[in-house]
């Protein structure tokens, strides 16, 4: 006989094995920079390992080509990890992933390194 707390179990089950099955993953090797407007339409693109090479780096909120970085976040360090979405089209900044503080941002391209 079953239980109430089996038939929730088992539809959980069910549920999860439906949304695992829907899930595809690329392989580590398969994620690409792609460069980008910096805008909310570009396309998602997994994150590339990197390293902050620069002694300090800022992470900025916002980024406009030929106007450069604003509104500061965060101080990065040299060695501090990062996930690389894309270079900008200009290649002066990157749209990046700090995990340290789970913080979105822009960076000077010149100050890391893709792992």
């Amino acid at each position: 006989m079953m239980t109430l707390t089996s038939v929730k179990r088992a539809c959980a089950a069910a549920v999860l094995a439906v949304a695992v099955g829907g899930l595809t993953v690329a392989p580590a090797g398969a994620a690409t920079v792609q460069s980008g407007s910096g805008t909310i339409d570009d396309p998602w693109v997994p994150t590339r390992a990197a390293h902050i090479t620069c002694s300090t780096a800022t992470l900025f909120g916002n980024y406009t080509a030929g106007q450069g970085h604003s509104d500061p976040i965060d101080t990065l360090v040299q060695g501090n990890y990062i996930g690389v979405r894309y270079i900008t089209s200009d290649h002066y900044s990157a749209d990046v992933f700090w995990h340290g503080a789970s913080k979105w941002g822009f960076l000077l391209r010149s100050c890391f390194s893709l792992d």
